[in-house]
């Protein structure tokens, strides 16, 4: 199936156009970024995240993979510690560590973060403050420019690798789709 996928559309543009040219690619990846957001979804991560009956996203930014979700048939309350004031849909000002404690029973079983930045303690302090059975992660393994010593630790020790998915991605990042589950006690 097909989405309406705007960023999809002008990344692959952007391929057809300069043939991978890093400077034409690094201007315009800053302007893609920017509209939409770090990491390029696609039809297939799409369709399997939108399986999923609830996700919570944690840093969502402007809430565009959220908003692609529930375009493709999913469900997403999207969070992010500072939202834009231009958001792709509603996006709740919520810092992980006050929501857990107001809130503890509307945290969910499904977390999904977007390209956390790198050594940011929020995805860490995800994992061990609420412990999703799932974590759904965007960006690139241990190592890379994304996440944190202490997710990758937790996402080792307490989880198990369920899916990988390829995404568009721009010349000389390595990130992709993960779905983590939670192993039992």
């Amino acid at each position: 199936m097909e989405y309406d996928n705007p960023y999809l559309e002008a990344f692959q543009s952007l391929q057809e156009q300069s043939g991978f040219r890093g400077e034409q690619w690094f201007g315009k990846r800053k302007e893609l970024v920017e509209t939409y957001s770090w990491a390029v979804p696609n039809d297939e991560v799409l369709t399997y995240l939108s399986e999923f009956s609830t996700i919570q996203e944690w840093g969502a930014g402007n809430g565009y993979w959220a908003d692609c979700i529930i375009k493709a048939g999913g469900w997403v309350n999207a969070y992010d510690l500072n939202p834009p004031d231009s958001t792709w849909c509603s996006v709740q000002e919520a810092n992980v560590h006050n929501f857990v404690q107001e809130q503890p029973e509307d945290v969910g079983d499904v977390v999904l973060t977007v390209w956390p930045p790198l050594g940011a303690a929020m995805v860490g302090a995800t994992l061990l403050e609420t412990k999703p059975d799932h974590f759904l992660y965007v960006g690139e393994q241990m190592g890379g420019c994304t996440g944190s010593d202490k997710m990758f630790l937790t996402l080792q020790e307490e989880y198990g690798l369920v899916e990988t998915i390829d995404i568009p991605s721009y010349e000389g990042v390595h990130d992709k789709f993960y779905h983590y589950a939670h192993k039992a006690p």
